[in-house]
């Protein structure tokens, strides 16, 4: 999400990437050789790479909760290779029985100790601990705005797509970056949340992603949409984004399906549609008041069974606006204001609706009725 807030400060010429010409990427898919887009995760993908160079890398844990809240918290290790680490996370709690909406962006230190398996970790105010079954993390934040304590635990499998990486600008050996996205497509959430001196207990469903973009972010993509839909049947995942024009403005997509607790589909043939368009005064993009948005793949393979199409359509009337975000709100005037000369305004906005998500494994069609949320990111206009 705003994980890329601390690389703004780069040169001009890099946000723009100005003067260059269309150069190749190799999507996630392009790995894949027989169709199963389903990558097992192993044990070295449980670990922070903590990549050299211009990268910035997240842990972010989504919770929907059963009374049809939202929360999540996201810990981002940011580095450009010129300065020391910039150390932060963010969070956002909703809540409407209770009228609370927060989001909290918290800059911290450069402490980040990782454990001897680099599979957990402790800065000033978040700790992770990942448990030695590779199935469930605990998350403390202690702040004085904040305080969480959260039991996060994996049900049945996560995946990446194929080997989990999308190189732009050339193959693993040549590219000038990557992206890569290992998700826990859904989790048993459980825990506690302290803002403004209120205590929420909370409990629900789950989802976890650990990403990393192996170069400045916003020469990567020009907007992100992001979906995350869950009911106690069924569980959807869709992470799109669109490459920068230097990369060919490609869409790159990834998305999932669990359903009754099973990991039973990923896929990359999916679409984002964003319907009844209406123009923010504000911020001048075109914000939809409907998204359509569709997976299509098979099931996973398994042994002695037999692979079936899957299909999934869920269309939202996307009514409650959790949030929208100015990204660069943070960073001195002079220099927002001379980014927003070269890059469109990086704006984000999320929303929190109920939503049908019609599915179709083989010859079996469910209707399953659930809380998305969504969050549709526009970064560069380049």
């Amino acid at each position: 999400m705003a994980s890329w807030l601390s690389q703004l400060s780069s040169t001009v010429s890099n946000v723009t990437g100005l003067g260059t010409t269309v150069e190749s990427i190799k999507s996630v898919a392009d790995a894949v050789q027989n169709g199963q887009y389903y990558g097992k995760l192993t044990d070295k993908d449980t670990e922070w790479a903590l990549a050299s160079g211009s990268s910035t890398e997240n842990q972010v844990f989504y919770i929907t909760t059963k009374t049809g809240g939202f929360a999540f918290i996201q810990l981002i290790h940011s580095n450009i290779g010129l300065w020391n680490p910039t150390i932060s996370f963010t969070c956002r709690f909703y809540d409407a029985q209770s009228n609370t909406n927060e989001f909290k962006n918290i800059n911290m230190s450069s402490k980040f100790e990782l454990s001897a398996d680099r599979r957990s970790v402790k800065t000033d105010n978040v700790n992770i601990t990942m448990d030695p079954s590779l199935t469930a993390y605990q998350v403390q934040v202690t702040h004085p705005d904040l305080v969480v304590a959260l039991d996060f635990t994996r049900v049945d499998l996560g995946f990446k797509v194929g080997e989990g990486k999308t190189y732009l600008g050339g193959d693993q050996g040549s590219a000038a970056g990557f992206v890569s996205h290992k998700f826990w497509p859904k989790a048993a959430a459980k825990g506690t949340f302290i803002i403004n001196k209120q205590l929420h207990e909370i409990e629900g469903e789950g989802m976890f992603i650990h990403a990393i973009q192996g170069m400045q972010p916003q020469l990567i993509a020009s907007n992100w949409n992001f979906v995350n839909f869950q009911a106690k049947e069924a569980s959807l995942s869709m992470m799109q984004f669109t490459t920068t024009k230097q990369y060919g403005a490609v869409e790159i997509n990834q998305g999932s399906l669990v359903l009754n607790d099973k990991l039973v589909c990923v896929s990359v043939d999916n679409h984002v549609e964003l319907l009844d368009l209406e123009k923010d005064p504000e911020t001048e993009y075109n914000i939809p008041k409907k998204i359509k948005l569709s997976w299509r793949g098979k099931t996973i393979a398994k042994e002695d069974e037999e692979l079936k199409d899957v299909s999934i359509v869920l269309t939202v009337d996307v009514k409650n606006l959790v949030d929208k975000i100015d990204v660069l709100s943070e960073i001195p005037w002079f220099l927002k204001k001379l980014v927003q000369t070269f890059v469109v305004k990086p704006y984000i906005y999320q929303w929190l609706d109920t939503a049908t998500a019609e599915i179709t494994v083989g010859e079996e069609k469910v209707q399953v009725q659930g809380n998305c949320f969504q969050e549709l990111v526009f970064v560069s206009g380049f």
